[in-house]
């Protein structure tokens, strides 16, 4: 089973290198959807459903946690 991903970062740079991260990996990877903080992450949660969340803590707007 594929796993879809969202990756919650302010920093596009992070979300780069944790896509690519993934890319690599052994995991079988579906849809990685990126979001820029906790508010569009949310939107997107309730459009798409994902397998898994890797969210940064501290962003602006509304924080990971």
């Amino acid at each position: 089973m594929a796993l879809d991903v969202l990756i919650v970062d302010d920093s596009s740079a992070i979300r780069k290198i944790l896509t690519r991260t993934l890319s690599t990996s052994d995991l079988q990877l579906g849809a990685v959807h990126e979001a820029n903080d906790g508010r569009e992450a949310l939107d997107k949660l309730r459009l798409q459903r994902v397998n898994l969340v890797l969210s940064d803590i501290n962003m602006p707007n509304m924080d990971g946690l």
